[in-house]
């Protein structure tokens, strides 16, 4: 398999209480492989991983105000350089465990020819889920206006499934002028409701633009709208959720909802790399994140299934960050 040498599928070390448990590689592979499919989630593209050492710590904000206030650098003769100091304030993560488990009665392994079967359902089920949740955290994030630098909330013709009258070149282009404005750097990422993007592909200032696409496959016209809006990557999502409550009617509604996120995410990530958001991701002594783990329990005739992850997601630079809201009607 592809990620059959993943590092993530190192052996693991178990405490007292975890020894019943062990890791199922072939299933972890399937588990990996899952999260790693940008088709399918986005939020590890946008919430770039920041491994580290401790699950709960502080991380550094600098003071931009100091970074670009020209200081004087001329130096007399003979006499000490002019000195400065930067400001710095901290904030705090903490990386809470994110976990899901599943049992598979031993009865439903009676066919022996779905055994496999039954237990990749389970692995790709409970990966889908922390997924999904993953992903929805991150959209409530980046899509709450209190939570990033600014935007706007697009109302009446501006809307842009108004063809007639709405800009979408003009607003997104106002987000990232904004953006260099306050601190030098360009939204490079440009995240797009599905609802949003269907909008664009009928709009016809955004079709005047691309309608010389070659190849009008999917990865050719975003490629085609990123460059249009001058960014590196143009990241459409159609991730649904279930927002009724167990046992409730079914209530499906898009996790990205009607909104554009812009913001700059470096090439590599580090705690010390400015980015508009991280996922602070801890890894305690002998854990591996988004492993399958299988123990049997006797005691209720079933085979166990569990798989975690260690993480906080946090928007470390509001001012590389920047949403339109209420984007279509």
């Amino acid at each position: 398999m592809k990620y059959a040498n993943d590092p993530r599928l190192a052996a693991r070390t178990y405490a007292a209480a975890d020894r019943d448990w062990h890791i199922d590689a072939a299933l972890s592979e399937i588990s990996i492989q899952f999260t790693l499919d940008p088709s399918v989630f986005i939020a590890p593209q946008v919430t770039q991983v920041v491994p580290v050492g401790k699950q709960s710590d502080r991380y550094y904000i600098w003071d931009r105000a100091y970074w670009f206030r020209i200081p004087k650098t001329l130096r007399a003769k003979a006499t000490e350089p002019n000195y400065v100091e930067f400001a710095v304030s901290s904030a705090a993560y903490y990386a809470n465990n994110y976990m899901l488990g599943g049992r598979i009665p031993y009865e439903d392994f009676s066919n022996a020819d779905e055994a496999l079967d039954i237990e990749e359902s389970t692995a790709r089920g409970l990966t889908q889920l922390l997924m999904l949740d993953w992903e929805d955290r991150v959209a409530t994030l980046l899509t709450t206006a209190a939570n990033v630098g600014s935007g706007s909330a697009l109302t009446g013709t501006n809307r842009w499934d108004d063809f007639g009258n709405s800009n979408p070149i003009s607003d997104v282009t106002t987000g990232k002028a904004w953006m260099r404005l306050e601190t030098g750097l360009e939204p490079n990422t440009m995240v797009v409701g599905a609802q949003v993007h269907d909008a664009l592909l009928q709009h016809p200032d955004v079709i005047d633009r691309i309608k010389y696409v070659g190849i009008a496959d999917q990865q050719a016209v975003s490629n085609a709208l990123a460059n249009n809006f001058g960014v590196q990557k143009y990241l459409v999502r159609k991730a649904v959720k279930n927002t009724a409550a167990e046992n409730l009617a079914v209530s499906m509604s898009y996790v990205w909802g009607k909104n554009v996120v812009l913001l700059y995410t470096p090439p590599a990530p580090g705690r010390n790399v400015p980015s508009g958001v991280y996922a602070f991701r801890w890894r305690p002594e002998g854990f591996t994140d988004f492993v399958v783990e299988t123990r049997e329990n006797d005691n209720i005739k079933a085979r166990e299934k569990r798989i975690g992850y260690f993480q906080d997601e946090r928007i470390t630079s509001t001012v590389l960050t920047y949403l339109l809201s209420t984007v279509v009607n």
